[in-house]
């Protein structure tokens, strides 16, 4: 519905935070692919998220 799509990207990161893919890794690299995905994320909301706040609607839950 309306948040699948960032849902999804969500799922994601927390998957691969909690996975052993970041063992390893430095920090500024986990930060980096943090900031990366969050930037995705938001991208996926805001088409949906601006159209309600300019309506003042209320925002749909799942």
């Amino acid at each position: 519905m309306f948040w699948s799509q960032a849902r999804e990207l969500f799922e994601q990161i927390v998957s691969w935070l909690d996975s052993d893919n970041i063992c390893g890794l430095e920090h500024s690299q986990i930060e980096s692919k943090l900031v990366e995905n969050g930037y995705e994320l938001l991208r996926r909301f805001l088409p949906v998220l601006i159209p309600l706040i300019a309506e003042g609607d209320n925002m749909p839950v799942e």
